[in-house]
């Protein structure tokens, strides 16, 4: 059983990702403080977060449960965010993701749907929620994937899918 949500595009989430960066006031030239973020969001939304030990978060790296209004990291990821591990910043930021995006009303599970598309899938939504927060699209034309990695402390795998945005929209 797969779970679906609501549809929504990139643009529409590149949107609320820039929101929060102007509603905070992190300049888009700047890397997003993602767990400092985290820390006062989810006090200010009701939700706990628990660090998880290791070995207790099996295969996971973090969770997001809106049903029980918390979020569970795992200990080595947490660590390594605050140290600026871009692996550990992303998984940050895709539970951002689904915080702002996913609850009970917004997801739900789907039968006999194999194939959902990406718009409608909850994990591909927080992913790219966390890769617009991470690095603001208007702030990478011309810059190489290595420098957009290096600048907004993200992995190349991510500031290469965000590059490759650039040169699909017209100028």
């Amino acid at each position: 059983m797969n779970k679906i949500a609501r549809p929504t595009s990139r643009v529409k989430l590149r949107s609320v990702a820039n929101k929060i960066r102007e509603l905070i006031k992190i300049p888009e030239d700047e890397p997003f403080p993602v767990v400092q973020f985290l820390e006062v969001i989810l006090s200010e939304w009701n939700y706990e977060m628990h660090i998880v030990p290791d070995e207790d978060m099996d295969n996971n790296y973090a969770e997001t449960i809106p049903s029980l209004k918390i979020c569970r990291i795992r200990e080595s990821v947490y660590e390594n965010a605050i140290k600026g591990s871009p692996r550990d910043r992303f998984t940050i930021a895709h539970e951002i993701g689904h915080i702002f995006l996913h609850d009970d009303l917004t997801v739900s599970f789907a039968r006999n749907e194999k194939n959902i598309p990406a718009y409608k899938d909850p994990e591909w939504q927080a992913s790219t929620f966390a890769a617009e927060l991470l690095v603001p699209y208007s702030q990478i034309k011309g810059m190489t994937v290595e420098e957009i990695s290096k600048k907004y402390i993200v992995s190349k795998k991510v500031a290469q899918i965000q590059a490759s945005y650039i040169s699909k929209i017209p100028a």
